[in-house]
């Protein structure tokens, strides 16, 4: 039996980055240590970039202080109900909320980690509000919660109270798939698959314009899926049937594309979703290849995490089935819809403020030997 198979460290099938491991998980291997397991990626404590943090599946996952949850989970003794259906976007808050929409329900979860409680949005009588598909999600500053309906072809914006302020594009929308916001909320970013343009409406629910039509040139679109903002100030949409990344300007003027079609490194077979941190990282969720890859803002690669993984038999961190929704916010958090899977993994970027709060010790970060 290898030192793989007998301390139960799985890689995720396909993946491209390996799995760093803590000695905690190793300590039936090695000397005994605490009992942390700590996933980085790429290997190595001084070329890790990306650490994997926690998945959510029920409401319990959201309570703090479980610090066994991961590894049972992983090992395959956790199989729980889950808390979602149908996840299909995620968006998260500075107050340390973060929001799932969910088409099976359908309704929108809230996952409060400070509170550790889990809601979901309702309506005046306190009733899970009443959607018919939502799907586009975004929070701007203030807390306010964009939510975007397929059926009812609309974006319901919620205060951060919960409280439903008004309703954003009736009449004028036809599939309101993606969603950004600037931080104010004075300029909201409606991605119109069917349309193949962006929905452009200031903050008071007013139309102002459209972005872009059906083709494959320079700010053209075939079938867009999501969109985000970028410390820069730009949009960055997912070109999702021309398999690339448009960058525009916040009047519309094109910037650049990045990716293409195809199997290699930095490429997509079906881009589905696009988060942007605060440090300059552009995350893509590519659903048939069950993985994320990662660029700068200049479009440039930077790496690729993921895997196709079933959790039937337990939680791999870095395997996915049908990644969509993707969200990274100001703390540099990325949380990633795992749709089959139904549940939410959240990674972190290393920045320095993270690493300084949560460093690395000597030890810890070990490479599975096969």
């Amino acid at each position: 039996m290898t030192l793989l198979e007998k301390c139960r460290i799985f890689v995720s099938p396909g993946s491209l980055a390996a799995i760093i491991l803590t000695a905690g998980l190793l300590s039936g291997c090695a000397k005994p240590v605490q009992e942390t397991e700590r996933f980085f990626w790429p290997p190595g404590v001084r070329q890790a970039k990306i650490e994997y943090i926690a998945f959510y599946e029920k409401s319990a996952d959201a309570r703090r202080g479980e610090d066994t949850r991961v590894r049972d989970a992983i090992l395959g003794k956790d199989k729980p109900r889950p808390l979602f259906n149908k996840p299909m976007d995620v968006a998260s808050a500075a107050d340390g909320r973060f929001y799932v929409t969910d088409a099976g329900l359908p309704g929108v979860h809230v996952i409060d980690l400070e509170a550790g409680e889990t809601d979901l949005l309702r309506d005046e009588k306190g009733n899970p509000f009443e959607f018919k598909m939502p799907h586009g999600l975004a929070v701007d500053d203030w807390g306010r919660v964009y939510v975007g309906d397929l059926v009812e072809r609309q974006v319901f914006v919620f205060d951060a109270n919960h409280q439903l302020m008004t309703v954003i594009g009736a009449g004028e929308l036809e599939t309101p798939t993606g969603i950004a916001v600037t931080p104010d909320g004075d300029r909201i970013y409606v991605v119109e698959t069917q349309r193949h343009d962006i929905a452009v409406f200031d903050s008071r629910g007013r139309l102002i314009e459209r972005r872009g039509r059906r083709g494959n040139g320079p700010g053209q679109f075939n079938y867009p899926l999501d969109v985000d903002l970028g410390p820069d100030g730009r949009l960055y949409v997912v070109d999702s049937l021309n398999a690339r990344i448009q960058v525009l300007e916040p009047d519309g003027s094109f910037v650049r594309a990045f990716g293409e079609r195809g199997t290699a490194l930095g490429s997509f077979q079906v881009p589905k979703a696009i988060g942007v941190d605060a440090s300059g990282h552009v995350y893509v969720t590519d659903a048939r290849a069950h993985r994320f890859v990662i660029f700068d803002l200049e479009g440039r690669y930077l790496l690729t995490i993921g895997g196709k993984q079933s959790a039937a038999g337990g939680v791999r961190p870095g395997g996915f089935l049908l990644p969509g929704g993707i969200d990274a916010d100001a703390r540099d958090r990325i949380f990633i819809i795992d749709g089959l899977n139904r549940m939410v993994h959240q990674f972190q970027y290393l920045n320095d403020a993270y690493l300084q709060e949560n460093p690395i010790e000597e030890g810890q970060a070990v490479v599975p030997e096969e």
